[in-house]
């Protein structure tokens, strides 16, 4: 035990190929640090015309089906763009009460029972938390403070994201819309950059353990000390490339939900006879 001890210490008679890798890797980590640089401004709403390198195809304006494009829509319907793009619960709040439900608030379920089933352990456990049957959780008795928990908290960080998909699959199904091209371009973009910030936080993760554990253990070895600090560093840049991606896909999200948010009060507005007057238009007819 002793001498397999000292055997590690020593660098594990591979202290020439750990200078190698050490070598290897302060070629590489310079150039994953300057990456990590320079993308730092995709971690912000400029990321967003990224979208447009994505192909649509097969989706046109045509075949969606939307009486405006997602793009032209802030200008149809500004208000609610902003109001989605600024604070999005309450956005997500407003499409649907106004646009999905049509200020009906008696055909409110939770997630309209899109979500229903087991979740967390309830899909590992039957019987265990957490089990979603909408309707039966008592959202008939008070339904704006459920669509409020609906939209803040109920699905975690994600509530008002999930809430708009909610909102948005209800009402391509009852209208028969499609998806926007640019909604197409949105996604695939999304998909791409999920998977980037995925590998780099794995890459991240397993430098930074092998680094710890390569300078636990080798503790005598100069070549493996060295290769230690190296990947540190690199883990450093990956974990910082990946904080980029997640924020970038979150700011480009929200820009996309303003946009797609302000396309469905239209569509609403425009092709159902059956509108009911918005707030602001009921206190200006009083007036």
């Amino acid at each position: 035990m002793e001498d397999a001890a000292n055997f590690c210490q020593g660098g594990c008679g591979l202290d020439p190929c750990m200078g190698c890798c050490a070598d290897a890797l302060e070629v590489v980590t310079p150039v994953a640090e300057t990456a990590s640089r320079v993308v730092w401004c995709l971690g912000s709403p400029l990321a967003f015309p990224i979208i447009f390198f994505f192909d649509a195809a097969p989706h046109t304006q045509e075949s969606s089906g939307w009486d405006v494009g997602m793009m032209q829509a802030p200008m149809k319907a500004p208000l609610i763009c902003c109001m989605s793009t600024i604070c999005v619960p309450c956005g997500q709040y407003y499409v649907r009460k106004y646009t999905v439900l049509n200020g009906d608030m008696t055909k409110y379920k939770l997630w309209q029972g899109r979500h229903d089933g087991p979740h967390c352990c309830a899909m590992f456990c039957p019987g265990a938390p957490i089990t979603i049957e909408a309707g039966t959780h008592g959202e008939q008795k008070c339904p704006n403070l459920f669509l409020c928990a609906e939209v803040t908290c109920l699905s975690g960080c994600f509530a008002p994201c999930c809430a708009f998909d909610v909102s948005r699959d209800i009402m391509k199904e009852e209208r028969s819309l499609g998806m926007d091209p640019v909604e197409a371009r949105f996604e695939k973009c999304q998909g791409f950059f999920g998977e980037l910030m995925a590998c780099a936080a794995c890459t991240a993760c397993c430098l930074r353990c092998s680094s710890c554990l390569l300078g636990c253990i080798a503790t005598e070895s100069d070549g493996a000390q060295e290769l230690s600090g190296e990947a540190r560093r690199l883990s450093s840049a990956c974990f910082s490339l990946s904080r980029t991606c997640f924020r970038g896909m979150v700011a480009v999200q929200i820009m996309a939900i303003g946009c797609m948010s302000s396309q469905m009060v239209h569509e609403h507005r425009t092709n159902d006879p059956n509108t009911v007057q918005e707030p602001k238009q009921l206190m200006m007819d009083r007036s």
